[in-house]
């Protein structure tokens, strides 16, 4: 347990005493295993007496969001600020599904959890991070008015969704939205991929991705996440049902939710002729921008909102658990081209790129479930989401490939890749605490440009 009144001295005592002990097994500590119950000491209580355990009617629940709260306002997680904006959205939201609320603690516990261990260089997100481009990494705060996360290489404003970041609201139903045992998952996302008769598309991105030299080029489709990390099942082994039913309960109902979605948005034509960069002196991000666009004017349309940003906020009301593509406030719809050492390289890359590049234009009938096995393996299609009214899933199992993508990971990308992955953990034992409100401030700063 870490104690919300530590100073920054304590703090670092613990980090210590943490790291030198967290490779001790449990069996060093027997007596640790005859206590049912292990509470905060009071100035009452010796060191060697154990604490009463709680009443029967203690609120845990409550309890466990206010650690994760408090623990995210130590390491610099969630300002002030932030903790009264959810407060005060919060409020009356005491009869929502107990299981979301409950994940959504989890969550934010976990990713607590995580900067800490990082400040003790025992966690590498090297594979997760090299995937969520969505982050903007800022090394210093002159540095964040050269991020270009907002801005196309023509000026023109990009499209963002800012929705809710909180739980489904009091006016939703467990039946309104996903609540099925789950977890967040890298292996798994919905996004937008040109589809395979859409030839032209494929070739230029393919062209452009491999001269580029993207570590990715084996692994990800030309692609635009909408929803990633995405769900997998989480299962009840002391359940009734079977490991099996399980999945298919849960895999029907994943479909029954997408279609609601997808059923609300009308297909619509994508239009690439833009790219942008993002990064610092240790990352750079070569995107493109997929500008969307419907066919005609549709009853759902919102004030010229773009329709990927519409799907975007549609799939977020049915799986309200899975909002990291706006880690940064907003969704930034953008199909990532390649990764580089840091953003001037990115710029440099955008110009060749721009002074090459033929605008490509392809239509948007259905969006993709991707799934991939492990870290080394390529996202297939897991299933098919055709857009607009009467809307329909299809499972493919086994996946599909689509049928573009190389079938073997060439000796070159593995290359990209490796040396990507040692950037990132190399920039992992680097981090310090602050860079969550590093990130933070660039993001409103560049608002406040945009404005």
């Amino acid at each position: 347990m870490i104690f919300p009144c530590m100073t920054s001295a304590t703090k670092s005592a613990f980090a210590a005493s943490c790291f030198f002990n967290r490779k001790l097994s449990f069996s060093r500590h027997p007596q640790l295993r005859s206590i049912s119950y292990v509470g905060p000491l009071t100035l009452s209580q010796s060191p060697g007496e154990i604490p009463s355990p709680p009443p029967s009617d203690k609120d845990w629940f409550m309890d466990g969001r206010e650690v994760a709260r408090q623990l995210k306002m130590e390491l610099g997680i969630m300002s002030e600020d932030d903790d009264v904006n959810l407060e005060a959205e919060s409020k009356g939201k005491k009869e929502e599904s107990k299981f979301a609320a409950s994940d959504a603690i989890l969550e934010s516990g976990r990713a607590a959890a995580r900067e800490l261990l990082r400040e003790m260089n025992s966690v590498d997100d090297s594979e997760n991070d090299e995937d969520e481009d969505q982050i903007v990494v800022v090394d210093n705060e002159d540095e964040s008015k050269n991020l270009q996360p907002l801005a196309s290489s023509n000026n023109e404003e990009l499209q963002t969704s800012e929705t809710s970041n909180l739980p489904p609201s009091d006016n939703q139903s467990p039946e309104d939205y996903f609540n099925l045992p789950s977890r967040k998952s890298h292996c798994m996302t919905i996004c937008l991929v040109p589809p395979p008769s859409a030839t032209i598309a494929w070739e230029q991105l393919t062209a452009v991705r491999k001269e580029c030299k993207d570590p990715g080029y084996y692994r990800w489709p030309p692609h635009a996440n909408i929803v990633y990390p995405f769900l997998e099942p989480v299962y009840n082994k002391d359940g009734e049902e079977s490991k099996d039913d399980q999945r298919t309960k849960f895999r029907n109902e994943i479909a029954i939710h997408l279609s609601k979605a997808a059923g609300k948005c009308e297909p619509f034509d994508v239009t690439i002729d833009s790219f942008g960069t993002f990064g610092g002196k240790s990352r750079g991000v070569l995107w493109a921008y997929p500008k969307s666009k419907y066919l005609q004017a549709c009853d759902n349309e919102k004030d010229g909102e773009e329709p990927l940003i519409t799907l975007h906020s549609l799939l977020e009301q049915q799986f309200p658990l899975c909002k990291d593509q706006r880690k940064t406030g907003a969704f930034h719809p953008h199909m990532t081209v390649s990764h580089y050492t840091n953003n001037e390289n990115a710029l440099i890359a955008k110009k060749e790129v721009e002074s090459k590049w033929e605008p490509v234009s392809f239509h948007v009938p259905a969006i993709y479930l991707l799934e991939r096995k492990g870290d080394e393996g390529q996202f297939k299609i897991a299933a098919t989401i055709s857009l607009g009214a009467g809307s329909e899933v299809k499972m493919h199992d086994p996946r599909m490939p689509f049928p573009a993508m190389p079938e073997v990971e060439e000796e070159w990308v593995y290359d990209e890749r490796m040396a990507m992955k040692n950037r990132r953990k190399k920039g992992n034992k680097g981090r310090r605490r602050g860079g969550a409100s590093k990130e933070r401030d660039a993001t409103q700063q560049l608002s406040q440009e945009k404005s």
